[in-house]
């Protein structure tokens, strides 16, 4: 087996990327210029069987039978395949005028970034539909290629081009239970939800993998690529959703991505059931993923702080409560260095690509995931319909233990709203959980951590838990 490349052992070899536009009118497609992106040996733990047919068969078994396959140590190769140059900042920025120029329908676009060293584009898809969308990008001899999938539509108002939809998927993918049980503004896109608190997960797959939405969408998008180019090697990047997106299908089939102010998705990657080499716990702790997450710390969105009452994002239907990332986050401190304010107004990849990419001396360093990160910590997450009574699910406060948590000024979380305002000036307590319906109190996304606990659980054991939450925030 090879041994990871250190800094000093990276291969960075310009790939030249361009291509020819496969729609145009019996005319050559127009010459754009040629610009850069430097490869480097990126070492990836991956499915030795990559065929599609293998992999979405994993998928639906992890599905059916509610928890990620288990597979042999001898079904996983760990190679080192060629990947985009990290530490340079050309090919970084490169790769986010792609992600920024899949937004847009065409070349002759006003909106395409045609620098001089701009990219043409190989195909497109999805620009007659109301689902992903982007394009294919393509060296002169088809070795290299580059998916760039379009992030959340740029639009004000619902109903222009894909914006629907894609609210749908952000909250489908990132919020805890379908955006139910949240802030009043937020978007409801299923009703997964079986108590305060409580979320069916199987429900929650089903909705993910539905025909209509975005993930089966990239498998289908994945599928026919490598029919067009069986042999080429593949890249992924993307904005926002495009980015995250990008993520996922990465992580699915062992490709590199780069993404770029992406949600946090590894609540994603778990629940969709993503196959997990041999001695992984969880996706956001998962080395060697050869995911990198290029973002800002102005950015709530990528950040993970864009949840609060007040926030635009919630304000415009969004429910942005995930908090963790798959593979390494490449963080540009503009909060510190710059002095910005954190807003969705640094979340667009424009503005990112002029006022973080382009000022910025060198790419920061990409670092994992904090390993204690805790997506949905007040959440409890099973695999049946059956609704209990509220009262077995009610939060009681029984003493003062914790200062910050999503439910520390309201004691009875209702479907939409709290029920008990009065509460609001407690701003410090310890949780205890009552649920004498269930004999699991750690649930997983795929099967209860510990089958022998009892069925009540103790405010120690959720003091724990809330207070590792309250850090990571």
């Amino acid at each position: 087996m090879d041994t990871p490349v250190d800094s000093t052992q990276r291969r960075s070899d310009p790939t030249c990327i361009s291509s020819i536009d496969v729609v145009h009118d019996g005319n050559d497609a127009p010459t754009l210029p040629v610009l850069l992106a430097s490869s480097e040996n990126t070492l990836i733990d991956r499915l030795l069987d990559r065929q599609p047919l293998r992999v979405e068969s994993l998928l639906r078994n992890a599905q059916y039978q509610g928890q990620t396959a288990d597979l042999e140590a001898a079904e996983w190769i760990s190679e080192h395949v060629p990947g985009p140059n990290v530490t340079d900042k050309q090919t970084v920025l490169n790769l986010a005028v792609m992600a920024s120029d899949a937004y847009v329908p065409a070349s002759d676009d006003p909106a395409w970034l045609n620098w001089t060293g701009g990219f043409n584009r190989s195909r497109s898809f999805g620009f007659q539909s109301d689902g992903i969308r982007g394009h294919i990008f393509a060296d002169q001899g088809n070795s290299t290629i580059v998916i760039a999938i379009k992030g959340t539509e740029r639009a004000i108002f619902e109903g222009a081009g894909t914006s629907t939809n894609d609210k749908i998927n952000d909250n489908l993918l990132f919020s805890c239970c379908c955006a139910q049980q949240g802030h009043w503004f937020w978007h409801q896109v299923c009703s997964c939800a079986t108590n305060t608190y409580q979320c069916d997960k199987n429900c929650l797959i089903r909705e993910l993998i539905a025909e209509n939405h975005y993930y089966r969408a990239t498998l289908d998008l994945y599928s026919n690529v490598t029919e067009l180019y069986p042999d080429s090697t593949i890249w992924l990047t993307g904005h926002s959703l495009g980015g995250a997106l990008s993520s996922l299908l990465g992580l699915t089939y062992g490709h590199p991505a780069v993404t770029f102010e992406a949600p946090p998705d590894a609540l994603a990657a778990e629940r969709l059931g993503l196959p997990l080499p041999p001695g992984s716990i969880s996706h956001h702790t998962r080395s060697h993923t050869g995911v990198s997450h290029f973002g800002n710390t102005a950015d709530p969105v990528y950040m993970g702080s864009c949840d609060s009452l007040l926030s635009l994002c919630s304000i415009w239907g969004y429910a942005f409560e995930s908090q963790c990332h798959t593979g390494a986050r490449c963080v540009y401190d503009t909060v510190t260095d710059k002095g910005w304010w954190a807003s969705v107004g640094h979340h667009g990849i424009e503005g990112v690509i002029n006022n973080v990419i382009k000022v910025y001396g060198e790419v920061p360093n990409c670092e994992p995931e904090d390993a204690e990160c805790v997506d949905c910590f007040n959440w409890k997450f099973d695999g049946t319909t059956t609704t209990t009574t509220a009262s077995s699910t009610s939060l009681t406060p029984t003493s003062s233990s914790r200062s910050h948590t999503r439910t520390q000024t309201c004691r009875t979380p209702g479907w939409w709203h709290c029920l008990d305002k009065t509460s609001s000036s407690i701003s410090t307590f310890t949780a205890s959980v009552s649920a004498p319906t269930t004999t699991c109190h750690t649930p997983g996304w795929f099967g209860c951590k510990d089958p022998t606990s009892t069925s009540m659980v103790s405010s120690a054991s959720v003091a724990t838990l809330t207070s590792q939450a309250r850090a990571e925030r």
